[in-house]
């Protein structure tokens, strides 16, 4: 007797049609955005544009805002999915870190300085990115710190959020137009090395402190 397969759970079928539609909501801001500018598209447009009712996006993401910040969540994915690709760990896992998230940010630079540049403020209304966006360079110190490349004596979870503090100031000249794309990929390696550097081992300051010199002259 031929076995029929058991039907996909019904709250299954609803998390990916709720994934499917964020992510039809998110496509849609983005390239909205790029054409008409963050202050040109109302959210009804946005709606229009993803084929869902506005009621949803405010259900399932929330104002235009949020809708900002689902686009950084979206990139924070990419980044994620980048560096679990990669063999880098400790000291350099933290400079790949911050390339390859600074890399995505000036490869679609015509939507991530509008959006970026509105993170502070929609941050400090209250409105939370979901996620410990400095996890990687926390990470990474954590794996330095075993390696013997930072100092016993340091908190690795402080330093891996004090190059997280320097790599969003960068973020934040770049996004005001105040940095070029150029010097936004050197700031975001001196807030890696800048601190590291402070807190290394013997070794590991000798071999790091002329290429930090370097980026710095």
């Amino acid at each position: 007797m031929k076995m029929e397969p058991n039907p996909a759970p019904a709250d299954s079928l609803r998390a990916r049609g709720k994934a499917r539609r964020y992510a039809d909501i998110v496509a849609a801001a983005s390239g909205l955005w790029r054409e008409h500018r963050f202050e040109s598209v109302s959210l009804n447009q946005i709606a229009a544009a993803a084929q869902v009712a506005p009621q949803t996006i405010y259900n399932l993401i929330g104002g235009l805002d949020a809708v900002g910040l689902a686009v950084i969540n979206v990139a924070l994915n990419r980044v994620e999915a980048a560096l679990a690709e990669t063999t880098a760990t400790g000291v350099d896992l933290a400079l790949e870190a911050a390339r390859v998230s600074a890399q995505l940010y000036i490869d679609d630079a015509g939507l991530y300085r509008q959006v970026l540049v509105r993170i502070p403020r929609v941050l400090f209304d209250g409105t939370h990115i979901g996620r410990d966006a400095a996890d990687p360079a926390v990470r990474a110190m954590i794996q330095a710190q075993a390696a013997g490349q930072i100092a016993p004596a340091v908190d690795p979870d402080r330093l891996g959020r004090a190059i997280y503090s320097n790599y969003l100031g960068a973020i934040y000249d770049w996004a005001c137009g105040d940095a070029s794309d150029a010097d936004f990929l050197r700031i975001s390696e001196i807030g890696v090395l800048a601190p590291v550097v402070a807190c290394a081992t013997a070794t590991t300051h000798a071999a790091l402190s002329p290429r930090l010199i370097a980026l710095l002259s």
